[in-house]
């Protein structure tokens, strides 16, 4: 228990939790801008997935940067199919993104299998790129801080970085532009929206559009920092921990940020504890994260439930 305690509390172990979180966060915010349109996002784990293998294979043949961006573009699609399915053809979104986790989880399989002339399981014939670290060394300097900022601050991925500015970006979009009003006000009440002349469809095709980069986003950071190369499947469920998350977050880049924070932290865990209890088996170890969103879940639906039990009673 001490050994766990001083990995908990070391330098180490926060790098860990942010290399974590980020790719939960950026499918969160994702998720988030979906909902918020009123249009719940399920596809989020295909997105992220088809994100990662766009990501590793854009990456072997140009720059770091165009890899990340065609990932960005390859959700953003994803997006777009979800939105032109649901909206102008009036299918079921939750079977939408069923249908989309389905065909990212056996296409990307395939097309890894075309890429690398056989290998269904992963890209290791295929020499990919990373995203870079930042690096904060000069921080040294600083007078009794510097060595601390170095450990805790050195060494995160770039998207990491531009993770934590979108959460503060998002927050002010929301909140302090009337194109972020609009996106609210479609969610909670699009008939009154639709009566004040805001676009309904195109303000929903819109985030489903952002979601589904943001979502590609997290998965090129999966697969250029975290790991360097695809794997099937590699997503792990992540994008629906992300929706996890979301509704834990309580619908806001904040509430996000600390939920995406908190799934990373229990994921990290999952990571180093195998080291530290041999005698426990790997697996229950790795269902942590998976038990920790069902346990959100259950306690966001029992606060939502008693809050309609108040105003109930309020009336």
């Amino acid at each position: 228990m001490t050994e766990l305690l001083m990995t908990v509390f070391s330098a180490t172990f926060f790098v860990t939790i942010v290399r974590t979180s980020t790719p939960l966060l950026l499918a969160t915010l994702g998720g988030l801008v979906a909902d918020l349109s009123g249009a719940l996002n399920v596809a989020l784990e295909g997105m992220m997935l088809v994100g990662c293998f766009t990501a590793v294979i854009v990456s072997v043949y140009a720059p770091w940067y165009v890899a990340v961006a065609a990932a960005l573009a390859a959700g953003a699609l994803l997006g777009a199919v979800m939105a032109f399915f649901h909206l102008r053809l009036k299918a079921d979104i939750i079977l939408v993104g069923f249908a989309i986790n389905i065909f990212a989880a056996g296409g990307t399989v395939f097309a890894l299998t075309q890429a690398t002339g056989g290998d269904k399981g992963t890209s290791i014939n295929l020499v990919s790129k990373a995203v870079p670290a930042l690096d904060l060394t000069f921080l040294a300097g600083v007078p009794a801080v510097g060595d601390m900022a170095v450990r805790f601050l050195s060494g995160h991925s770039l998207l990491s970085w531009l993770a934590a500015l979108l959460v503060f970006a998002l927050w002010y979009f929301l909140y302090r532009t009337p194109w972020g009003s609009w996106l609210r006000g479609v969610g909670e009440y699009p008939a009154a929206a639709a009566a004040a002349g805001i676009p309904v469809n195109a303000v929903r095709a819109w985030g489903l559009l952002a979601s589904g980069a943001l979502a590609g986003l997290g998965g090129a950071q999966l697969a250029m920092f975290n790991y360097i190369g695809f794997t099937r499947d590699m997503t792990a469920g992540r994008g629906f921990i992300a929706l996890g998350a979301v509704l834990l977050g309580a619908r806001h880049p904040v509430g996000a940020l600390l939920a995406a924070l908190l799934f990373g932290m229990f994921e990290a865990l999952s990571v180093v504890m195998p080291g530290l209890f041999n005698w426990m088996p790997a697996e229950i170890i790795r269902m942590i994260p998976f038990i920790v969103t069902v346990l959100a879940l259950v306690l966001f639906s029992y606060r939502v439930m008693l809050a309609r039990r108040m105003m109930a009673g309020a009336r």
